[in-house]
């Protein structure tokens, strides 16, 4: 009988630790703490940006651009910095169809749903606060007509917008799937490259998920197959380019490695697939079939029929090889010397 005890104890023990090695929850980082802790986030964007919960933008707040209902985001940077006992404040400074010349410029938007009449002169009036330690930047578009010295001025303008509030804030600008599903074209990617030069970080979580969507590049030791039914979510046939929970996760895991310095394999992930996080719209999201009817459809003339629409981002989620595979390439994307987009420029 003791025998027996001992060993239910031993099993008990093993499998405990078992589960909390899967659970790879990292201990507080001094690293995350020094960069993170107490800090301030801005996340200037659209729905490039929301879409995939790197804010958990909510129905209350989306359309309101009163800035005290937009503080204390918790989306996927925050579980992100959280899990590494960093408390941030994330503010959600994103709104469906803008540009960054009408969140920060002087571009009225009045014209745009849901802003008619509602925001004459822009969003920028909104934001009282413009002292941050990180604003991360997504363009929405770029203008066809809009040089690449031209964009490079207006993101200078941006700029300066919160190093007057703050000269040590730390600036970054996103490249996201968007620019080349649309294609947006090679003066745009000279653009980022004018930007790069100017001392501001490119995240290019776009070319990541591009090449990976579209077969250009393969994940290392991954188990799934690839294609655009993987990373992307749309709510009508013509808007079939924004990211889903998988796409969301890397791009708050490139902020958050760029930020911090640390690698991205390894970083905690449950809280995008755990339906007890309650972060929305994680778990709204994961009911997968709701999932599938409202928001995804890969591509409309190869599958209008609903019932075909298919994802495999949860699959990915619960495969420890794909999403250390995943985590690689934000690395390899991340590096200084890499430029992926730059290959975009001469296709």
């Amino acid at each position: 009988m003791k025998k027996k005890l001992i060993a239910s104890i031993l099993f008990l023990t093993m499998a405990v630790s078992l589960f909390a090695g899967c659970a790879k929850t990292p201990k507080a980082d001094p690293k995350v703490k020094a960069a993170l802790d107490g800090k301030k986030v801005l996340f200037v964007g659209n729905s490039f940006t929301y879409y995939g919960g790197v804010v958990a933008r909510t129905a209350e707040t989306n359309l309101d651009p009163v800035l005290a209902n937009r503080v204390n985001d918790q989306g996927y940077f925050y579980q992100l910095c959280k899990a590494h006992g960093a408390e941030v404040n994330v503010v959600d400074w994103t709104f469906g169809g803008h540009g960054l010349e009408e969140l920060l410029g002087t571009e009225p938007c009045e014209t745009r749903p849901p802003c008619e009449g509602k925001t004459p002169s822009g969003h920028l009036a909104f934001l009282t606060d413009r002292t941050y330690d990180y604003v991360i930047l997504s363009q929405n578009r770029c203008p066809d007509d809009e040089s690449a010295e031209e964009t490079l001025e207006n993101v200078k303008d941006y700029a300066k917008i919160f190093k007057d509030a703050n000269p040590d804030v730390k600036l970054f600008y996103v490249v996201h799937d968007g620019v080349y599903a649309v294609e947006y074209g090679s003066e745009w990617l000279k653009a980022v490259s004018l930007i790069e030069k100017e001392g501001i970080t490119v995240l290019d979580w776009g070319t990541l998920v591009w090449d990976v969507a579209t077969g250009k590049t393969q994940v290392p030791g991954a188990k799934e197959s690839y294609n655009k039914s993987s990373f992307i979510v749309s709510k009508e046939p013509g808007d079939g380019y924004h990211p889903n929970p998988l796409t969301g996760y890397l791009f708050a895991l490139m902020t958050f490695s760029a930020i911090t310095g640390l690698d991205a394999v390894g970083q905690p992930y449950d809280f995008c697939y755990k339906e007890e996080s309650g972060v929305y719209p994680i778990s709204l999201w994961l009911q997968l079939d709701y999932f599938k009817e409202t928001y995804y459809r890969y591509d409309d003339k190869e599958t209008p029929d609903v019932n075909e629409r298919q994802t495999n981002f949860i699959e990915v989620f619960n495969s420890e090889a794909d999403m250390k595979g995943l985590q690689s390439l934000v690395n390899t994307y991340l590096a200084d010397d890499t430029n992926a987009w730059e290959k975009y420029i001469t296709e």
